[in-house]
């Protein structure tokens, strides 16, 4: 009866090594993925991050990954498939601080294929970030929105200006904690 025991025992514990050896694998390609996709990103080097973003997302289905595989899709100018990719994301990770890149970039594809469309998705940005981010530029791309005149090469750099000094912020947050998150939620609180 013991033997029996210390094998199912040992079994279970075996199981549990391999799975977490696998995901730790998983992981870390999916990581290595995003690292030198966006690397190329920045570069401007889009249709071969679009190759390394197409990776992560066969790795590890999530809403960064689909939203950098969907900007991509939007660079090189297959925007059918950066609308559906940018959809997917916005529903699949709604609550991460990586959303507003998302919905920022919702918001230009859809105004490259439905200006309608594209407008409502670019006041939802507006709204979701001002509940979110301190930067002033909002107001910029808030009147381009309001006069329904939108330059698009300026709303995109306002945007990921935006997009990027946040989550810089919450990453400086989350590593260091410190900066803008590092405050308490109302003037004066925490007696500081």
């Amino acid at each position: 009866m013991w033997k029996t025991i210390y094998t199912g025992i040992s079994g279970i514990v075996l199981l549990f090594l391999v799975s977490s050896c696998a995901s730790f694998a998983t992981y870390s390609a999916y990581s290595r993925y995003m690292f030198e996709g966006k690397g190329l990103f920045k570069d401007q080097e889009y249709a071969k991050a679009q190759q390394l973003f197409q990776k992560a997302v066969e790795t590890r289905r999530d809403g960064p990954a689909l939203t950098y595989l969907a900007i991509t899709c939007y660079k090189t100018g297959n925007l059918d498939k950066a609308e559906y990719l940018i959809r997917e994301a916005e529903n699949l990770d709604p609550y991460n601080y990586f959303h507003l890149r998302t919905k920022g970039y919702k918001a230009l594809i859809l105004l490259k294929k439905d200006k309608q469309e594209g407008m409502a998705a670019l006041k939802e940005y507006i709204d979701y970030y001002r509940q979110r981010a301190p930067l002033m530029t909002i107001d910029d791309v808030d009147r381009m929105w309001r006069s329904r005149t939108i330059d698009m090469d300026s709303l995109e750099t306002l945007i990921e200006e935006q997009v990027s000094w946040r989550e810089n912020d919450v990453e400086q947050f989350y590593s260091t904690g410190t900066g803008f998150y590092d405050r308490p939620p109302w003037p004066g609180g925490f007696f500081r």
